[in-house]
């Protein structure tokens, strides 16, 4: 009885599966800056491209903002681009623009409803994180970094890391990183 409790316990954590995918998928969604992204289209002009699954609820994404904020302002002039994306039942365009302008969010969220995208990814929690290069490959996926609730200075920097090696033409030091957040309320 007490190993299939923490069997249990141990399976209802964050944990970053796979994605389903090696490639970025070839949808367009509508983004909260007025535009529709092609993912293919978009990921070929930026040297790396970001996607962070997005929940307006999560506390552990709250708590993540300024982290995410710092790295768009960080890399941003090096060719990255960051998108959220909303892959909740009832994502759409006026709620994600409510958020986005309520949380002063300086990169778009990308609505993908009925969960498209986040299933081909293996996205299951927000801040669940997926790096891309320009041809279309996924090249680190997982967590943010290895805080929860709060940033701390010692935390392990798993999207940094990723971008600081991806750019400087090496492989990620941590390819897959354990995604910390709240369970995605998909359709």
């Amino acid at each position: 009885m007490r190993r299939a409790f923490l069997l249990a316990l141990l399976l209802s954590g964050c944990v970053s599966s796979r994605p389903a995918v090696s490639r970025v998928p070839t949808l367009t969604l509508a983004g909260t800056d007025g535009r529709s992204h092609a993912l293919v289209a978009d990921v070929s002009t930026s040297a790396l491209t970001v996607y962070v699954l997005f929940s307006a609820h999560c506390r552990c994404l709250a708590v993540h903002e300024p982290r995410l904020r710092a790295l768009d302002e960080s890399y941003a002039p090096r060719g990255v681009r960051f998108f959220f994306v909303d892959s909740e039942a009832g994502a759409s365009l006026d709620r994600d623009r409510a958020q986005a302008r309520a949380r002063d969010y300086s990169f778009p969220i990308l609505v993908d409803s009925g969960a498209s995208l986040a299933d081909s990814l293996g996205a299951e929690y927000a801040t669940y994180t997926v790096v891309v290069d320009r041809s279309g490959s996924i090249r680190y996926y997982g967590g943010i970094d290895s805080d929860r609730s709060h940033l701390r200075d010692d935390a392990q920097l798993f999207l940094r890391d990723a971008l600081d090696d991806l750019l400087a033409g090496r492989s990620p030091r941590v390819a897959h990183g354990e995604a910390l957040g709240c369970a995605l309320e998909k359709e």
